[in-house]
């Protein structure tokens, strides 16, 4: 992510998720972020949460925070589906694919694959007396993000002098050996 203007809203990276998912799966009755406690919704669906983020990778040089964002997607159909078993598996497959490398139209790193299995708890920790009238698979993966308003942003300073240094001999004690470029210049 090397472009300076890379500050995120959650809200809006939560429905760019839900929105691409939904694009790419028409055939998805619900998608959604965060089951909020519903105890029946049409079938098939995909709730997708935000379950933990952790330090980032490389400072992103904009003083904003970068984290490693992890998420899920709760992948649902109903068990009296035609092959069920069979469906949910293709249909958790299908998500891993779409979702490798996917950005959501944001400056976001891109998307890793984590893992897929079937979620036997089913829906979250929440509502189970219901899930069981499901097929349930849980969809992981992880993206790099930057939170926080970049120090760059807005800023209409324009770099007038480019110098070059060649390790190792630069820093603060070989100033002097640093080269000046020249647009057009030789």
């Amino acid at each position: 992510m090397a472009n300076a203007e890379t500050e995120i809203d959650l809200s809006n990276l939560h429905q760019a998720i839900i929105d691409s998912i939904a694009a790419q799966f028409p055939s998805l009755q619900t998608v959604d972020d965060y089951e909020q406690e519903r105890s029946r919704f049409p079938a098939p669906a995909c709730f997708i949460e935000l379950t933990s983020w952790d330090r980032g990778g490389m400072d992103p040089g904009t003083e904003q925070l970068a984290i490693t964002a992890r998420f899920e997607a709760h992948l649902i159909i109903g068990f009296r589906t035609a092959q069920a078993k069979r469906e949910i598996r293709k249909l958790a497959g299908s998500f891993s694919a779409f979702l490798h490398n996917q950005r959501w139209g944001l400056p976001v790193g891109p998307a890793q694959f984590i893992a897929a299995s079937p979620d036997e708890i089913a829906g979250m920790g929440r509502n189970a007396e219901h899930l069981d009238e499901y097929e349930v698979w849980t969809v992981e993966w992880e993206q790099e993000v930057h939170l926080g308003t970049s120090i760059w942003k807005g800023d209409d300073t324009l770099i007038s002098e480019v110098y070059v240094g060649y390790s190792p001999e630069v820093g603060p004690d070989h100033v002097d050996d640093y080269v000046q470029i020249v647009p057009g210049g030789s």
